[in-house]
């Protein structure tokens, strides 16, 4: 068995099939070494714009009714989308495991930038904040922030990681 100690990788996926590619590669990759540590992120989208502020009121009662609503409206969009990126996280580390990879080397989060222009900075922060020295993510994984910021995620992440591996996985 192959060692490879002390080397963390942050790997950013999604529902796409570029993640799963990403995982499958990684997995056959490391298949057979002992050491590395893997954390997985799921980078959730922002809040539609449906659900950002209301009409309004000129009555008051009428304002607090509407911005209650819109709350409960929020909580139930963040809860629905929490539980779908908690279940495609299992779903890759699972693909992972099913790659040899110990469930006690592998790490998962959601992370929910607050402004989609940020994403990649958010990525290198938790890559950062991990000790992660590469970030692994698939070249057309995240389309809703290709939508959003003009550009795709994978290019984001090559043109502000200075101190960063980057490996775009195609």
């Amino acid at each position: 068995m192959r060692r490879v100690n002390g080397v963390k990788l942050l790997v950013v996926i999604d529902a796409t099939e570029a993640s799963n590619r990403v995982l499958r590669y990684v997995g056959q990759l490391v298949r057979g070494c002992d050491g590395p540590e893997f954390y997985l992120t799921y980078i959730a989208s922002n809040l539609p714009a449906q659900f950002l502020e209301t009409g309004g009121s000129e009555l008051p009662e009428q304002e607090d009714r509407l911005e209650s609503t819109l709350r409960r409206q929020q909580r139930g969009w963040m809860a629905v989308a929490d539980r779908k990126a908690w279940r495609i996280l299992r779903t890759a580390q699972s693909t992972l495991q099913q790659a040899g990879v110990a469930s006690t080397r592998i790490h998962a989060c959601v992370s929910s930038p607050l402004d989609a222009r940020q994403t990649a900075d958010e990525v290198l922060l938790l890559a950062g904040d991990q000790g992660c020295r590469t970030v692994i993510v698939g070249r057309s994984a995240h389309s809703w922030f290709r939508r959003l910021s003009g550009g795709g995620l994978a290019e984001q992440l090559l043109r502000r990681a200075k101190d960063y591996a980057v490996w775009v996985i195609g």
